[in-house]
């Protein structure tokens, strides 16, 4: 039986590396799904997780029990997809890989994708973030809004505005294909 995040936590604390191990095995796939969904790009996104994991084992003795664990991680990975955003003078929204977001349907074809990567590319770091952590992440409205630092209203305002301003976008695009 797997041991509870609670117990993990402990372990942690006595200084078990196993422990830290399974947290990180058990959270890696989530920090990475919203690394990559924030950064666009396979190795930053693997960096991204890297510096997650480092924030998380340095503050570990921080974390007040308050909410879920994997809110608290998740938290910390917005941060530093965020920072990663901020320090990056490698790329511009305009010059993120095409092929770099995943698709939410397999059966979308090469010139949808690319629409979508540069229509997300193209929306404001908040809507980006809360469309990620929505469809990428899979979080609630809550994790969304503790995320942005915003209550739920307005986490959900603007959720809905960036996925308006999403589909304006790809329909503009896919119309102007014909």
């Amino acid at each position: 039986m797997e041991p509870t995040d609670d117990e993990l936590i402990r372990e942690i604390g006595s200084g078990s590396d196993l422990a830290f191990d399974r947290l990180m095995r058990r959270y890696r796939r989530l920090v990475y799904r919203v690394a990559y969904g924030y950064t666009g790009d396979p190795e930053s996104a693997l960096d991204v997780v890297q510096e997650t994991f480092l924030k998380v084992h340095t503050r570990l003795g921080s974390f007040r029990g308050e909410g879920q664990l994997r809110n608290w991680i998740v938290q910390i990975a917005v941060h530093e997809a965020m920072n990663w955003r901020r320090s990056s003078s490698r790329l511009t929204t305009s010059e993120l890989d095409e092929a770099a977001y995943p698709h939410p349907e397999p059966h979308v074809d090469a010139m949808a994708g690319r629409a979508l990567t540069r229509s997300l590319a193209a929306l404001g770091p908040r809507q980006r973030l809360a469309i990620v952590l929505r469809y990428y992440g899979e979080r609630s409205t809550r994790e969304i809004a503790d995320a942005l630092d915003c209550s739920e209203g307005t986490a959900r305002n603007v959720l809905f505005r960036g996925l308006a301003k999403l589909r304006t976008m790809m329909t503009e695009s896919q119309e102007s294909l014909r």
